[in-house]
């Protein structure tokens, strides 16, 4: 039985490490200047529809299956963080669609929005993202499953890069809703994958696949979030972030930034005038 750590394991560690500060590293480059809106639209309408997964998860009455699971094949304590995840999913959707109405002035609904998504172009890379860790769950041994779980929301990273932002209502409520946001993926998704991960590397072996799985996995994200922004980052700075031209964005960075967060978000949303103003849109 192992006992202690595979001593590579600090080098996946460092990898992830730099994947998130990629991952931050295209938000502050958005923002970094104004944009048109447009942009603005595409970046948050992409984002709604990933956070609106959830949504549609407890609409196919998953959460119905695992009710009717707990005490025989799902332990409670796994339907308890289930539920706590849904919790804070829903409010990071209800949270970003609001922005998205505040700012564009278009309704949004989850439903016609997790349609498109299935065939539409600006989804594209997000799809294959899905698809991959579908093809490793099915096909992909225990190391490579946990490996690419452990990349999985990319720890939060994006949200990190929003905490910056600064400006007029817009920006003061994304930056808030990013707080929030970045808070509850580190508690319910951040060490995804890694103590089965652990568990599993013995062998430098082990630690060079596991190293090409989250090289692969991390890099497809980072592409994906690049896109998602415009194509902020040139395919050389992506390149160079892969070859480890970054300096890493450690779990601990990130819980310090998200430690003091608002009492409630949607209040300050209703108090602001319609639609919101904004200084990094250009209009």
């Amino acid at each position: 039985m192992q006992t202690t750590v595979h001593p590579g394991v600090a080098d996946l560690e460092a990898l992830v490490a730099r994947f998130r500060a990629g991952e931050a590293e295209v938000a502050t480059t958005f923002f970094a200047q104004p944009r048109p809106l447009a942009q603005h639209r595409h970046w948050l309408r992409f984002q709604v529809a990933r956070e609106a997964r959830n949504l549609e998860e407890i609409a196919s009455g998953l959460l119905n299956r695992m009710v009717q699971e707990v005490e025989q094949a799902l332990p409670r304590e796994e339907l308890v963080h289930r539920l706590t995840e849904d919790y804070q999913e829903v409010g990071h959707y209800a949270m970003l669609a609001y922005l998205y109405e505040g700012l564009t002035g278009e309704p949004v609904r989850w439903q016609p929005l997790r349609a498109e998504i299935k065939t539409a172009d600006w989804y594209a890379l997000s799809r294959a993202e899905h698809a991959r860790w579908a093809a490793l769950r099915a096909q992909g041994t225990p190391l490579e499953l946990a490996a690419a779980l452990f990349t999985r929301g990319g720890g939060g990273a994006l949200f990190y890069g929003l905490l910056q932002v600064r400006g007029s209502d817009y920006e003061t409520l994304l930056a808030e809703a990013a707080r929030i946001i970045l808070h509850d993926e580190l508690e319910h998704g951040a060490s995804e994958g890694r103590d089965e991960l652990y568990k599993l590397v013995h062998s430098d072996g082990d630690v060079v696949r596991a190293r090409e799985i989250i090289a692969e996995m991390s890099l497809l994200r980072l592409r994906m979030r690049n896109e998602q922004f415009g194509g902020v980052l040139s395919e050389e700075r992506l390149q160079a972030i892969a070859a480890g031209d970054i300096a890493p964005l450690s779990l601990d960075a990130m819980w310090a930034a998200c430690a003091q967060r608002i009492d409630d978000w949607y209040a300050r949303y209703h108090a602001a005038p319609q639609p919101l103003s904004a200084t990094t849109v250009l209009r």
